[in-house]
């Protein structure tokens, strides 16, 4: 299938905010420091990493929304492309989103790096093309998509993401031609 360049520069908000409200999810709410075995003290820079890791492993792996409140605040800022989600329900109804788009979703959390209030964590997920994305049928193909998140922390919870994903290298695995673009590898149809 081939797609003009209108229809890839106006790729769904729904597909960037719910991969961004996906990422969002992984850093919350970890005590600043916090008793460790051996009654060490956690630094804020390794709970706001322990917080980046809970927010994958548990939000976005295990589905565990529930545990949301403790990881964002209420106020939370997704900054995903051009777009901008603003409150914990908002980045909640994203995180569902992906849900929905990937059910057999699996997040690795590849590099994580974290300074004062800031944290940046980069990602692969890979999951089953089960659905339907900008029109092309689903494949039942198993997609690989990487992604660098920024995070800005208010305490111990996340207060702002930035997220970038490779969006033009899961349309070529769902075998959408990209003018100027070779083919994929074995994305034929």
């Amino acid at each position: 299938m081939k797609i003009d360049a209108f229809r890839l520069k106006s790729l769904p908000i729904a597909f960037s905010v719910a991969i961004g409200a996906l990422a969002l999810n992984s850093a919350a709410q970890q005590p600043a420091a916090h008793s460790m075995q051996g009654g060490g003290q956690m630094s804020n820079v390794d709970a706001h990493a322990a917080t980046i890791h809970r927010l994958y492993e548990e939000c976005l792996n295990q589905g565990r929304t529930d545990l949301l409140p403790e990881l964002v605040t209420a106020n939370v800022v997704n900054h995903t492309g051009s777009n901008e989600q603003r409150g914990l329900a908002a980045f909640e109804q994203g995180m569902q989103q992906v849900r929905a788009m990937y059910p057999d979703r699996h997040f690795t959390v590849d590099d994580v790096l974290t300074n004062g209030d800031k944290g940046a964590a980069r990602w692969t997920m890979v999951a089953t093309n089960t659905v339907p994305i900008l029109g092309v049928a689903p494949t039942g193909r198993q997609l690989t998509n990487h992604g660098v998140v920024f995070y800005r922390f208010e305490g111990a919870k996340i207060a702002e993401v930035w997220i970038q994903v490779d969006q033009l290298g899961v349309l070529r695995q769902i075998g959408v031609q990209i003018p100027g673009l070779p083919a994929k590898a074995g994305a034929e149809r």
